[in-house]
């Protein structure tokens, strides 16, 4: 039986990653670890390239990324996609569900995605019961609005060179985060595709851009794992500001 007690300690790395998420930046009773826990019991499999979410239609449930990788994107009329974001394991989908019924985007599977599926009436009950978790919740739509908001920059302002040393940094505080990342490297499990159509460039250019982080010495590859050389360089190349995924303190 939880007894409320506050932990002085990060949650075990057995726990659910948005338990590692929250976790990483605010102490969690055991209570609401347990209530975290308990939201992800219902659990499916998507395949990649398979939509669990479709633009325009009602949304069913709020989604939290248990394991794996997704993307949220858009088609234009000639069937080409703009990826908005990718969404990583401790990531919630469709969380205002309650508000805005229908969504304004499509989400797939791109990595071995496995979502916890949560009946919408779930995530009032974090309001009314859960004050601390609430607020996490709200750090985690602002932390997005933000992730948005450099994805804009990168498509409208940004060289394709520094577009991939963005998003790569991105990517790579955003799993540190949650403990998904060996020190400097990191797991990738993009196609060039994948990168082509988050950052508005050919299969090509993307390739060419990788190549030349590589002559550079910014990063390193071997098979699906990147690992970020020299990442204060990196960050000052790609203009990238890291206050725009702070961490959230209570």
């Amino acid at each position: 039986m939880s007894t409320g007690i506050v932990t002085d300690l990060r949650p075990p790395e057995s726990s659910s990653a948005i338990v590692r998420k929250l976790g990483a930046m605010t102490l969690l009773s055991e209570m609401e670890i347990s209530f975290l826990e308990s939201l992800q019991i219902n659990r499916i499999q998507v395949e990649d390239q398979v939509d669990f979410i479709q633009d325009g239609q009602d949304l069913k449930a709020t989604f939290i990324v248990t394991s794996g990788w997704a993307i949220r994107y858009l088609l234009t009329e000639d069937g080409r996609r703009q990826i908005l974001s990718f969404a990583l394991p401790g990531d919630i989908l469709g969380l205002h569900i309650n508000f805005q019924r229908k969504s304004t985007y499509n989400a797939a599977g791109i990595h071995d995605l496995e979502l916890a599926v949560i009946d919408p009436l779930r995530t009032i009950e974090v309001s009314q019961k859960y004050p601390v978790l609430s607020a996490g919740f709200s750090w985690c739509t602002a932390r997005e609005f933000a992730i948005l908001g450099d994805q804009a920059l990168r498509l409208g302002r940004l060289s394709a060179f520094k577009k991939l040393c963005h998003l790569l940094l991105e990517l790579w505080h955003r799993l540190r985060l949650i403990n998904e990342t060996d020190g400097p490297w990191f797991e990738l499990p993009l196609r060039q595709i994948d990168l082509a159509d988050a950052l508005g460039l050919s299969n090509v250019h993307i390739n060419r851009q990788l190549q030349d982080m590589r002559r550079a010495g910014l990063i390193t590859q071997q098979k699906n794992w990147i690992k970020i050389e020299e990442v204060e360089k990196m960050i000052e190349i790609a203009e990238f500001d890291t206050s725009h995924l702070a961490e959230f303190r209570i």
